[in-house]
């Protein structure tokens, strides 16, 4: 199988819905790479695929919130160990977080996007000061709106600016987002820690 070929499958229509819930629901509870990689990707070959990806990773999102309300509530202490011991989440922004989240509430802001602080942090501290699920689903919804439209505008001006190129050179231009994602992430780690 080309790259072409592969690239056809993973950026169709059930291969954009299928990544991107998995990634949304993954990284709403463990993972700390954002599904925004996923989107970008596809959405640098087809917006409307990218769209699709966004839609159903707020889809996975959501069911991820649900989840990690359940577990909140079983076992609170045993999550909070286990998201401190993510990558980009030290036990000094968890108590930063939990007590703003306590103070104000979760921030509803455009500049969500530029915090870097995982969004499950932000939905566990809220469990743990008392919020209800409700709540925290509707702020899910707007957090993953808010911070994955830049990107998502980005890469469809990118995406037609050099139609012809990324046409014609699928790979090179696969490779190039994978590259900037790794050198945001090195950043990211960099300034978060790991």
């Amino acid at each position: 199988m080309t790259l072409r070929e592969a690239s056809r499958r993973l950026i169709s229509p059930l291969g954009s819905a299928v990544i991107g819930f998995a990634w949304g629901f993954a990284e709403g509870l463990f993972l700390f790479i954002v599904p925004d990689v996923f989107i970008t990707l596809a959405t640098l070959f087809s917006p409307r695929r990218g769209g699709l990806a966004w839609a159903t990773s707020i889809v996975g999102s959501v069911l991820a919130v649900c989840t990690a309300y359940a577990i909140a509530a079983h076992d609170p202490k045993g999550y909070r160990a286990f998201l401190i011991a993510q990558p980009g989440i030290t036990e000094e922004l968890a108590r930063h977080v939990e007590g703003t989240v306590k103070e104000t509430g979760l921030p509803v802001t455009p500049l969500l996007v530029l915090g870097g602080v995982p969004l499950k942090l932000y939905a566990f501290s809220a469990f743990s000061a008392g919020v209800p699920l409700l709540p925290v689903l509707a702020w899910t919804l707007f957090a993953r709106f808010v911070r994955i439209l830049p990107s998502y505008l980005l890469f469809i001006l990118i995406g037609r600016t050099f139609r012809g190129s990324v046409a014609a050179h699928p790979g090179a231009w696969l490779g190039l987002c994978l590259g900037a994602w790794a050198l945001f992430y090195c950043f990211y780690l960099a300034k978060m820690g790991w």
